[in-house]
């Protein structure tokens, strides 16, 4: 791609009108800024023991660095309740150590609210126990521990927390017994990389009452996950990823919000509908065998009240035209409340522009698209040439709701034109077309054609929407999905 790609229209810039809620916020005039820097800095009138008061609650890296501004705030970091050890401390293990322990025997303030510790915790087992009997002592209410070696074990007397709201492992074994009473405050639950198996995860469930996010990643014991959620009041987020031995997940939360999942194809069932599911992210690998489109059908069916929806394509794939209820027919479910789509290409196998328009057409609130096409190219063979593209032209339907279309990846290939025309024709109401270049630099657009391209937009518009074209590492078009493609990192 050209270093510095030129516009396909007159106009660079492309965000969408103030009017819209699309538009991009304004940066401050210089005007605004002048008198803001001759405002009274409210913090000048508190008192010093109210400042140090706040200066307790910053991580203990910034309250050391503000501890020097006064003699007064001197020793004010000894009091802090977040001590955050995380990768600004990596160095040689055993000045780490020091340096922790030194912060807690230095302690003498009542509370800690926050114990990080991102650490090679080899040799450091047993300050770590100290560490966490402090914490305890003080009423810890986020525990976050990513170790760089597997074999540490959080034994249960460290999971009997009463206090402990917010528990974060990476690389941690832990040992759960049947029953444990220090869950009951939990409301966030995040385990990475663990040694997890399905019992343990059931007794989290079960005795965590208050959870309202649990958040799984690399847990590759576990087989199964079962979130029986029926009597929680407050479970709102569920997030999966890559547990590549996860064959079937069952969920019966009727509280839940959002969910992501990324993974290969399995089955999802929901016990019950979930009215209140209005983010799903479903993001698919490649699959390594065949699948039922049932499968991802069933999954289809209970996030049609969504509002924010990033999948990949075999979702589309799944809900294309095939024989349903032995008729060879579209899809008949509607996604009535979706407002953001966010297409992934990556993975499809026979995705082409009718299935994408004709699940386009099926959610009449679109106001976002957005499709990453890394690299994919349409398959539009000789059944499109004579059936689908007929259909797509004699399309009478509108998409009046949509007003931005992000493409990303976009290379101006036969297809994708193909699959441009159409949308742009069909959105009378557009305000922005961004293409984002793509992320391989050796492809490029060949310059002598995009006048071409410009007078095909432009043909095709039947809005005013204004074009503008963005390098993949430089996109500052300030309209981006809701969820990134690596969210789970």
């Amino acid at each position: 791609m050209a270093k510095h790609p030129k516009s396909l229209s007159s106009d660079q810039s492309c965000p969408p009108p103030k009017k819209t809620k699309f538009s991009i916020s304004p940066s401050l005039s210089s005007s605004s800024s002048s008198s803001s820097s001759h405002r009274k800095d409210p913090l000048s009138n508190l008192l010093p023991d109210v400042l140090q008061h706040v200066f307790t609650f910053l991580p203990i890296k910034e309250a050391i660095k503000t501890s020097t501004i006064s003699t007064w705030f001197k020793r004010s970091w000894v009091q802090n309740r977040k001590l955050m050890f995380a990768h600004e401390f990596h160095r040689n293990t055993e000045n780490l150590i020091a340096i922790v322990d030194h912060v807690f025997d230095s302690h003498v303030g009542p509370d800690i609210h926050c114990f990080q510790l991102h650490m090679n915790q080899s040799g450091a087992e047993e300050k770590i126990k100290k560490w966490l009997k402090i914490c305890i002592q003080k009423g810890i209410q986020e525990l976050d521990f990513s170790f760089f070696q597997r074999g540490y074990v959080l034994t249960p007397e460290f999971l009997e927390i009463p206090t402990l709201k917010i528990l974060k492992l990476f690389n941690v074994q832990i040992a759960i017994p049947p029953v444990i009473n220090g869950l009951r405050s939990l409301h966030t639950v995040i385990l990475k990389n663990m040694d997890l198996i399905e019992e343990q995860l059931e007794n989290i469930m079960h005795h965590g009452k208050l959870i309202e996010c649990l958040d799984l990643c690399s847990c590759k014991r576990i087989r199964r996950v079962n979130i029986f959620a029926s009597n929680h009041r407050n479970f709102r987020t569920l997030k999966i990823a890559t547990c590549p031995n996860v064959e079937r997940i069952e969920i019966d939360a009727p509280t839940l919000q959002r969910i992501h999942y990324c993974g290969f194809i399995i089955n999802v069932e929901f016990i019950q509908i979930v009215p209140s599911l209005n983010v799903a992210n479903f993001t698919f690998f490649r699959s390594r065998n065949y699948w039922r489109p049932s499968i991802l059908e069933n999954v289809a069916k209970h996030v049609l009240h969504a509002r924010v929806l990033t999948t990949s394509a075999q979702f589309q794939e799944a809900l294309a035209t095939r024989f349903h209820d032995r008729v060879f027919q579209e899809s008949q479910l509607s996604f009535s409340s979706l407002k953001e789509l966010h297409l992934i290409m990556e993975g499809a196998i026979f995705c082409n522009p009718y299935d994408i328009v004709m699940f386009v057409k099926n959610c009449p609130s679109l106001e976002i698209l957005f499709i990453d096409l890394n690299d994919y190219n349409f398959e539009c063979g000789d059944y499109w040439e004579m059936h689908q593209r007929p259909k797509l032209n004699a399309l009478s339907d509108y998409f009046d709701g949509i007003r931005v279309i992000k493409l990303n990846g976009f290379m101006f290939l036969k297809s994708e034109l193909q699959l441009l025309e159409i949308l742009l024709k069909k959105t009378r109401f557009l305000e922005a077309l961004i293409f984002i270049t793509p992320k391989n630099a050796r492809i490029k657009i060949y310059e002598p054609l995009i006048p071409k391209y410009r007078d095909l937009i432009n043909s095709w518009k039947v809005s005013p929407a204004k074009v503008g074209v963005f390098e993949h590492a430089n996109d500052r078009s300030g309209i981006y999905p809701s969820h990134k493609k690596d969210w789970y990192i």
